[in-house]
């Protein structure tokens, strides 16, 4: 099954999408030296000093929300070059140079080859940095940040079952749909003004089964009006968790398509 990619900004989020694959984004910044040794400063093959401990870190310019900005409108998703599924953080370390510039980049930790090449590509675009300090002037100072891809599942619904493509373990709620079905038949609400009406038929909706099992974003893909729509969304704001998808020991979203709400008067 296709997927597609995300990008969340914890919480700054925009949605990436290629070939159905969706990555989500999370990064921090974080210093360098929490990953060596802690010395003062590290000689380089560089001429001058590389720094890891400073008195002003370097900023991007902007600050952080231009940061998260610029990586939502450079990003490019690692979807177009192969169809594999990626999940994890890219570890990339870099130096801003006591002119801001950005050099010697790479990869400390990857998870795959598009991945690690499209966040490495990523950092090594960016625009001048504003320098750090020590004692009062720009240093070169040796930097990391932490760029997460995050597999989001799709599903759909079978008579019996949902299937959920690409993860160890489908999402499933608590007691099977058998459950599920009940939950609905004593929950949902059909509107008086639909029964008037004579409204029949059936309500498609997607939704999103989170990480923690809660449901989000619901939406009406193929509504009835007369207020069922709006009974359907309230419905599912309120359900109870569901067991979320699983993918590699690890809780993933998962995208849930087409579920069908039937409407008959008898």
């Amino acid at each position: 099954m296709k997927h597609n990619l995300q990008y969340s900004k914890a919480r700054f989020s925009r949605l990436f999408s290629s070939k159905s694959i969706i990555f989500l984004f999370f990064f921090a910044f974080f210093h360098i030296a929490h990953l060596a040794a802690a010395n003062p400063c590290a000689i380089d093959s560089l001429p001058e000093k590389i720094y890891r401990t400073v008195d002003q870190l370097p900023t991007f310019p902007g600050g952080k929300a231009a940061l998260f900005s610029y990586i939502a409108e450079n990003l490019k998703s690692p979807a177009e070059t192969t169809p594999e599924k990626v999940h994890g953080q890219v570890l990339v370390q870099f130096v801003v140079f006591k002119d801001g510039t950005i050099g010697k980049a790479s990869v400390l930790k990857g998870i795959g080859k598009a991945a690690d090449e499209a966040a490495l590509n990523l950092v090594q675009n960016m625009p001048k940095w504003i320098p750090g300090i020590l004692k009062g002037q720009n240093v070169s100072v040796e930097m990391g940040l932490p760029i997460r891809f995050e597999f989001i599942a799709k599903g759909y619904f079978t008579q019996d079952s949902l299937i959920v493509a690409e993860v160890d373990t489908p999402a499933k709620f608590s007691g099977g749909l058998s459950k599920w079905a009940k939950y609905i038949g004593e929950n949902l609400v059909y509107p008086e003004s639909a029964k008037r009406n004579s409204i029949q038929g059936d309500a498609f909706v997607q939704f999103t089964i989170e990480k923690d099992g809660t449901i989000s974003n619901p939406i009406v893909t193929k509504g009835l009006g007369y207020g069922i729509d709006e009974e359907v969304i309230k419905l599912l704001k309120s359900a109870p968790k569901w067991k979320p998808s699983y993918l590699k020991g690890e809780p993933v979203r998962t995208i849930v398509s087409d579920c069908k709400f039937v409407f008959r008067i008898y």
